[in-house]
């Protein structure tokens, strides 16, 4: 026998297919609010997703040598007269600069931090992806370089040229005996940036006071030592054969805070004139921060690296201070 389909029971029971219709209708209307919470929930993922990769990335950037050295370059440029457009500027031009470099690193060095189990790591532990971490960086680098020559052309270029090394250093230098070199170069090169984009009111530009230069290298090469001291070990177990490594915490500890002596007193006694008691007294400061660092080493594994943060901020007004820092002297 042949017929219509049979209705489900719910609408046969009320007495036909016409009574169907709502019955379906309300059925239909009752999904919706199940609709409603699986995209509610997956923008809820999505938004949570994008939160964790922020957070990745902010870790992935090495927040807090990025922040000191854009700080520090940034006093830097505003007590030279740069003005505010030009500091603003500079901020930006080095600020992104940091964040390529910090995020080159982690995205070089994804896989030998999953080997030694650095969960310390945003990649590994899962916050973020090594390929993302990789887009931040160039993202970063080519924000970099416009931002950079419009601080002007020979300031810029000298920028560029700093973040280049640092870039050198992650992809080759760091697990070389000249490891040290890119972190030279591109201390080194602030007081020539600072020289180059200082407003000189129709004169020509002059080179920075050699002392100057030596004493930002030698601060560069500090900031190596303290920054690697506490991963030495876990550098040598994955094969990172840095300066730094080379040398072995113990003897890190101990050559640390010479070279930060050695440009803060550049800073206090070569400048043309008498040093002073305010140079002199910088100087029992930076020596203060290098004992502190150092006797503090074992037990605060970032101390080193906060003592030559705090001596590189006294030297940095030493800079900032000393007639012949933005012209030859």
């Amino acid at each position: 026998m042949t017929g219509s389909p049979e209705l489900p029971d719910d609408a046969a029971a009320d007495g036909g297919a016409g009574a169907a219709v709502p019955v379906r209708g309300a059925r239909r209307a009752g999904s919706a609010p199940a609709d409603v919470a699986g995209i509610s929930s997956e923008a809820a993922a999505g938004v949570a997703g994008a939160a964790r990769t922020a957070a990745g990335l902010a870790r992935a950037c090495h927040p807090g040598p990025a922040a000191a050295v854009t700080t520090l370059v940034t006093v830097l440029v505003a007590v030279a007269g740069w003005g505010p457009a030009g500091t603003a500027l500079t901020a930006l031009a080095v600020l992104t600069g940091q964040l390529s470099v910090g995020w080159c690193n982690d995205a070089v060095d994804a896989a030998r931090d999953a080997a030694a189990g650095r969960t310390s790591k945003p990649i590994v532990a899962g916050l973020v992806s090594a390929r993302t971490v990789r887009v931040a960086a160039f993202a970063a680098l080519a924000a970099c370089v416009p931002l950079s020559l419009a601080c002007g052309v020979v300031a810029g270029a000298t920028h560029v040229v700093a973040v280049a090394a640092a870039w050198v250093y992650n992809l080759w230098l760091k697990g070389t005996a000249a490891s040290w070199a890119p972190y030279a170069a591109g201390f080194g090169a602030v007081p020539v940036f600072v020289a180059a984009g200082t407003p000189r009111h129709g004169l020509p530009v002059s080179p920075p006071a050699w002392w100057a230069v030596l004493a930002a290298a030698l601060l560069g090469c500090a900031a190596h030592l303290a920054n690697v001291l506490p991963d030495i070990e876990t550098d040598v177990a994955t094969g990172v054969r840095g300066w730094p490594q080379r040398l072995g915490p113990a003897r890190v500890r101990v050559l640390l805070p010479l070279p930060v002596l050695a440009a803060s007193a550049l800073l206090v006694v070569a400048p043309p004139g008498p040093a002073g008691p305010v140079r002199w007294f910088a100087l029992a400061g930076v020596a203060a921060c290098a004992a502190a660092g150092l006797l503090l080493a074992r037990r605060v594994p970032v101390a080193p690296f906060a003592a030559a943060i705090g001596a590189a901020g006294i030297d940095v007004l030493l800079l900032a201070a000393t007639p012949g820092v933005v012209t030859g002297g």
